[in-house]
């Protein structure tokens, strides 16, 4: 699991930092890839940026019930919420965004990984709701060898009364089963 700790300290290098992110892309590349192996950083950066820490009864919804913190950023598109919690799960939430785009960003930052980590498609069928409006993509990146991967996911619905209409997470699972539960995007009809 070292290794693979080591090799995603290249994270940084892929992400995308954006004082006013215009996509659910940038703002996940500048939060949660960023900073998923340095938390406290994630947690600093979100305060240093004056983003408002959302108050418990709200964080709850976007941290599924998870004890954590969430934080509410305001762009020129929509608004956003970035969650992070205490078992290191971090996400990303957009109020309004164009499914297409989401779909073709996330791509973009995850199906290709930093060496030694090899991406692989994962399937997605039981990480993310499933009805005719909800679509989710899910990558992994792991070494071979490694018992862990890192697992991003990205769930939209292109229902105009989702509370969400885009959310992507990673975290650090378990190869074999991959213990994983994604956090589910809620207000979907």
């Amino acid at each position: 699991m070292r290794k693979l700790l080591a090799a995603a300290a290249l994270l940084p290098a892929f992400a995308v930092a954006s004082p006013s992110p215009d996509s659910i892309g940038d703002l996940f590349a500048g939060t949660c890839m960023k900073h998923f192996y340095s938390q406290d950083a994630l947690r600093k950066a979100m305060s240093d940026t004056g983003a408002p820490e959302a108050p418990p009864e709200k964080a709850e919804f976007f941290l599924g019930g998870n004890p954590g913190k969430a934080w509410f950023v305001i762009a020129p598109s929509t608004a956003y919420v970035v969650a992070l919690r205490d078992d290191t799960v971090c996400a990303v939430f957009a109020q309004r965004a164009n499914t297409d785009q989401a779909h073709a960003g996330f791509a973009a930052l995850v199906s290709t990984a930093p060496e030694p980590l090899v991406a692989a498609v994962q399937d997605a069928d039981a990480l993310g709701p499933k009805d005719s409006h909800t679509r989710t993509a899910a990558y992994s990146w792991s070494r071979p060898e490694d018992k862990y991967e890192l697992l991003f996911v990205l769930t939209t619905s292109d229902s105009p009364g989702a509370t969400a209409q885009a959310m992507a997470s990673m975290s650090l699972v378990g190869k074999a089963n991959n213990s994983f539960k994604a956090m589910p995007l809620r207000g979907t009809p």
